[in-house]
C-alpha cells in the first residue's frame, strides 16, 4: 500500500463541498435547537444536518478559506453522561492545535464590515446570535484562543469582543 501524504500540522485535510449531503437534512431533529431559540433559517444556512448513526446534530467546519476541513458534532443523547458519550465530537481527528475559527468565513464580510467579531467558544451560539441579529460572530470552538487562532485575528485587525462561558 502506497504511504499517506504527510500534511504539516495544522493544515487539515480539505473535505469535498458535497460532504454534509452523507448527513440527513431533518427539521425534526433540529427542531431541538430550534426549541431553543436558534432559527431554522440560520441552522439551514450553516448547513447544521442529522447523522442517525450517531445519533448527533451535525455541522461542517470550514477554514478561513470557506473549504471544510472537518465536521463538528454535539449529541441529542440527554443521559450523555450516564451513558459515557461525549457531548461535543468531531469526526476526524484534528491535526495539531485547533487553528480555525468557526463562522469566519461566513460572517468575514459583516466582521470586516462592523470592524469587530465576537468570539464565543461553541457552534451554537454563533448560531443563537445570529438568530437574533449578530452576524459578525465566530466560535473557538474550544474555551481558550490557540496560537493559530491569535495569529489570524491579528492579521484581520478588527476589534475582538470576548463572549465566553466563564
Amino acid at each position: 500500500p502506497s504511504a499517506l501524504p504527510v500534511r504539516e500540522p495544522g493544515r487539515p485535510e480539505v473535505l469535498p463541498e458535497a460532504y454534509m449531503e452523507r448527513y440527513e437534512d431533518n427539521d425534526e431533529k433540529l427542531a431541538v435547537w430550534t426549541a431553543e431559540g436558534m432559527s431554522l433559517e440560520v441552522l439551514k444556512k450553516f448547513q447544521v444536518r442529522y447523522d442517525p448513526f450517531s445519533n448527533c446534530l451535525v455541522y461542517p467546519i470550514r477554514n478561513y478559506n470557506g473549504q471544510i476541513v472537518n465536521v463538528g458534532g454535539r449529541t441529542l443523547e440527554p443521559d450523555f453522561k450516564e451513558r459515557g458519550i461525549r457531548k461535543y465530537t468531531y469526526f476526524k481527528k484534528w491535526n495539531g492545535e485547533m487553528n480555525v475559527l468557526f463562522g469566519l468565513s461566513e460572517h468575514r464580510r459583516q466582521i470586516l464590515e462592523k470592524d469587530e467579531i465576537i468570539l464565543f467558544e461553541g457552534a451554537k451560539s454563533v448560531f443563537l446570535a445570529e438568530t437574533y441579529g449578530y452576524d459578525n460572530g465566530a466560535a473557538l470552538l474550544t474555551s481558550h484562543l490557540s496560537e493559530g487562532q491569535f495569529r489570524y485575528l491579528i492579521g484581520l485587525g478588527v476589534l475582538v469582543v470576548f463572549a465566553l462561558d466563564e
